[in-house]
């Protein structure tokens, strides 16, 4: 092996850890999802671990992976994206259709006063206060009714997609 390659190999170990989740000794590959992530303290800068209280968990995680396929079964076309904003304490899931003929909705986590609360909206209409994630997702799984065979419509690889091109939102910068 050359040097290049020795360099090249302990910064990818090097950056690799400071993404978080289990590593492979021997690829570059992060294990999806994530067992632990780390995250920036918005305070200080510094790196802290474990997850804030307004990040989706991953039982959550997988309940919109379900959500966002059965949405995808009943709304070919439809489209995710995520952002997670430590500065401002929220996770957010959208769902949209550039073809028209879904609605465009959103569900959010945000914590704030000690408590974090489940928030739901359309285009259009203001936030609504959930009791939990289940009570939206769930519903809207019941009503599309997707087959009981998930094979033909849970779609993880899409989800993945969405998690892995997530916006971790950063302090903005006045210049």
């Amino acid at each position: 092996m050359s040097t290049e390659s020795e360099r090249r190999g302990q910064h990818s170990r090097l950056a690799r850890g400071s993404i978080g989740g289990d590593v492979s000794k021997t690829t570059n590959v992060i294990q999806f999802p994530f067992v632990g992530r780390t995250r920036r303290a918005a305070a200080d800068g510094r790196f802290g671990s474990g997850l804030g209280e307004y990040e989706f968990s991953e039982d959550e995680l997988a309940a919109l992976c379900r959500w966002f396929s059965a949405m995808k079964y009943a709304f070919p076309g439809t489209e995710g994206v995520m952002i997670v904003s430590h500065q401002e304490s929220y996770s957010a899931v959208g769902l949209y259709n550039p073809a028209g003929g879904a609605p465009n909705c959103l569900i959010a986590k945000h914590e704030a006063g000690g408590a974090t609360r489940f928030f739901w909206s359309t285009e259009g209409d203001p936030p609504q206060l959930l009791n939990d994630l289940s009570e939206i997702t769930d519903a809207h799984i019941r009503a599309i009714q997707p087959p009981l065979n998930e094979k033909g419509w849970l779609d993880p690889i899409g989800w993945m997609g969405v998690y892995a091109a997530r916006m971790i939102a950063t302090a903005v910068q006045v210049v």
